[in-house]
């Protein structure tokens, strides 16, 4: 990633920006491999391809409760179809009309640009910046292994973290990642993320971020580990180059027109009226050493402090106040010496200046949260930051490894980040991004078998993962106690506690995402506790098990293998329309291949798929129920069949009402799978033969 001098990088471009960032990202991929791949659209604008217009559109279908407003797509398909020749260029995707017509059409064209495709271009640069596409969105290996096209492979190292694939590929792709600033120097935040987490095991969020998000080419690298130490929220912008105007420097006072022009508000021309007004009672009272005009300015700053704090200071108040009857003029200005020593003019630019670098800092890191919690080992918890798996993560990076990937000035950006064969784009594990040779790697191997007592490296990884299941089970005693998923799952029916719901759980979720999760959890109990949840979800977690990213389309939402039976939940917040159209066909073909995989295992394990959701259609329930009594062929091996697939119907209202009959669970269960079994009946095959047979003779 490029940035500007004094630019702060951000991992998500602020138009568009989201709480559910995993989500969004996965979302844009999935479009833009349809946009690319499928309908072999060219990514480009308006008259060269319809690709921008196809994503935008896309992207408000698919998440309409974030794209609430979209006045200018709204615009432009009013005028669309008062023009029935372009809605059939559109339909047709007949770009040809396009380019020879559209130059008839120049204030749709405009709009086109507008609001839709230049915002395409926007949110489509996230997935640029973390490697998932090159910049002409071609999708990337790494891209590729997000859409469940190729698998990733694991290195000795890496099947050691108990985290997800998807956590994995951002783990990757956020240690690979580097700023190039425009003196070709780089730096990675991320590994100098891992680095002060490995020199502090725990550090206030506010600090971290600051730190992580402010880095820049001016701190030396060579005294980096004083600079972790000694840290002071502001410090990251103490060395900033600040080209200040020569007008700036003068002592007189600036006239209002050269003010305004410098510092102003783009939001609010309010704002910048009360920057004057305050610039011209501090000016005054710098002047009169007076205390009327003190007062003044006090009495102003006090009525307007958030405002003129947030511009001004830094993150902190402007002014040093005692608040005693001792106050004096003499004491005020001895407390707030830039007030003797500065020249003003200097001293409030280069503090509006900082101060908006500190605000930048504090908005980009919000972004930048969300995205590190995806590699599944920094924990975000209680406003504080550590690693998860301490002990494994001190000998995964290792501390010189990580402090040699934190800056330099050896690789060109061309060769780094340009092109789908780029280094940014390609799948390489973590011991290869970090330069480990397998020397190296043997004796991490060693010193991970002498820490955690045990020569077998498959026994460490599971007695990690087993620690990392028992903190599960105590953040769900801890966070999700019985009543309050009841609670939570009665909340679901009514989708104007969206928002509520999100407090709860998590704000970077999606409530259908939350949705499956808080199913799983609900199953948990009704399981008795006796299953292993964490390791049925096919949901991507945080390293503070919050959900980030529902399962992909090629498996089931929740599987439970147990020793006598598998238990798939398929998890729908679709309506009762959208149910028929979206889930019939995964559900159905998740629940055959998954019977025929137990099958062909010979596992002997009963397999049944619980189809949860608010509320069916009549449809849906007898068509799950009639499934049972056909034989169906695996849409991995078309040489497979099975019969009697069983798929219960079962809403959230009768969920909640199970959690207290978890005594009873192996029963109820058994009950439901008789219930389908009793009504197998031997199934002819060759029954439309003999109808076409009849209706030809």
């Amino acid at each position: 990633m490029k940035i500007d001098r004094n630019q702060i990088f951000n991992l998500m471009d602020t138009n568009g920006r989201r709480n559910d960032v995993i989500n969004a990202l996965q979302g844009y991929l999935v479009i833009l491999n349809d946009i690319i791949n499928n309908k072999s659209m060219k990514w480009d604008n308006i008259p060269n391809s319809l690709a921008q217009y196809e994503f935008y559109r896309q992207a408000i279908n698919l998440s309409p409760d974030v794209f609430t407003i979209h006045t200018p797509f709204d615009e432009l398909e009013s005028e669309i179809n008062k023009q029935p020749e372009i809605r059939e260029a559109i339909e047709d995707n007949n770009i040809n009309w396009f380019k020879h017509n559209i130059s008839n059409y120049s204030s749709l064209k405009k709009i086109f640009d507008k609001g839709i495709e230049d915002r395409a271009r926007h949110y489509t640069s996230n997935l640029v910046k973390l490697g998932f596409t090159d910049e002409n969105r071609n999708i990337s290996c790494i891209g590729n292994i997000l859409l469940g096209k190729s698998k990733i492979n694991r290195d000795e190292l890496e099947k050691l973290l108990p985290i997800d694939d998807i956590n994995l590929v951002y783990l990757r792709q956020l240690l690979k990642l580097k700023i190039f600033n425009y003196d070709g120097s780089h730096y990675s935040p991320f590994c100098f993320a891992i680095y002060i987490l490995l020199k502090k095991s725990r550090i206030s969020e506010k600090t971290f971020l600051e730190m992580v998000q402010g880095f820049n080419n001016k701190i030396n690298i060579d005294s980096i580990d004083d600079f972790i130490t000694n840290y002071k929220n502001g410090d990251v912008v103490q060395n900033l180059e600040i080209n200040t105007p020569d007008f700036i420097k003068s002592q007189t006072k600036l006239k209002e027109d050269k003010f305004k022009n410098l510092f102003k508000n783009k939001k609010s021309k309010k704002t910048s009226e009360i920057y004057w007004i305050f610039y011209n009672y501090i000016f005054d009272f710098i002047k009169s050493r007076i205390q009327s005009d003190l007062d003044n300015l006090l009495e102003f700053y006090e009525k307007n402090k958030s405002c003129l704090n947030k511009a001004f200071g830094c993150g902190n108040n402007i002014f040093i106040i005692k608040r005693t009857k001792q106050q004096t003029l003499e004491l005020f200005i001895e407390q707030n010496n830039f007030l003797l020593f500065e020249n003003i003019n200097e001293y409030l630019y280069r503090q509006f200046t900082l101060s908006k670098v500190l605000d930048q800092i504090k908005e980009y890191s919000d972004t930048t949260k969300r995205i590190f919690k995806a590699s599944g080992i920094i924990s975000f918890d209680n406003g504080y930051v550590e690693l998860s798996y301490k002990e494994l993560c001190k000998f995964l990076f290792k501390d010189n490894s990580i402090k040699n990937k934190i800056a330099g000035n050896t690789l060109t950006y061309k060769d780094y980040e340009n092109g789908l064969n780029c280094y940014f784009c390609s799948n390489l594990s973590i011991s290869e991004i970090l330069d480990y040779e397998s020397e190296q790697i043997d004796n991490i191997i060693i010193k991970i078998k002498e820490t955690f007592k045990n020569e077998n490296i498959s026994d460490i990884a599971q007695s990690i993962y087993k620690a990392r299941q028992n903190e599960f089970k105590l953040f769900i005693e801890a966070k999700y106690p019985l009543e309050q998923v009841k609670n939570i799952l009665s909340m679901f029916h009514n989708r104007s506690n969206d928002s509520e719901i999100k407090r709860l759980v998590s704000l970077d979720s999606t409530v259908p995402t939350i949705y499956e999760y808080i199913i799983g959890i609900a199953w948990y109990y009704f399981s008795g506790k006796r299953i292993d949840l964490l390791n049925s979800y096919n949901l991507t977690l945080s390293a503070d098990f919050e959900p980030l990213l529902h399962a992909g389309g090629g498996q089931g939402d929740i599987v439970i293998y147990e020793t006598d039976k598998v238990i798939m939940l398929e998890v729908t917040l679709m309506n009762l329309t959208n149910q028929k159209r979206g889930e019939w066909e995964p559900v159905l073909r998740h629940s055959v291949n998954l019977k025929i995989d137990e099958e062909t295992k010979n596992t002997k394990r009963k397999v049944i798929t619980f189809f949860i959701a608010e509320e069916f259609d009549t449809n849906t329930i007898n068509i799950w129920k009639a499934v049972a009594s056909v034989p169906l062929q695996s849409s991995i091996d078309k040489s497979k069949f099975t019969d009697n697939v069983i798929i219960m119907p079962l809403n959230t209202q009768e969920l909640s009402n199970l959690l207290n009959k978890s005594s009873n669970y192996n029963e109820i269960i058994d009950k439901i799978y008789k219930s389908f079994e009793k009504d197998k009946i031997n199934f002819d095959f060759s029954w439309r033969s003999k109808i076409l047979d009849k209706i030809n003779h």
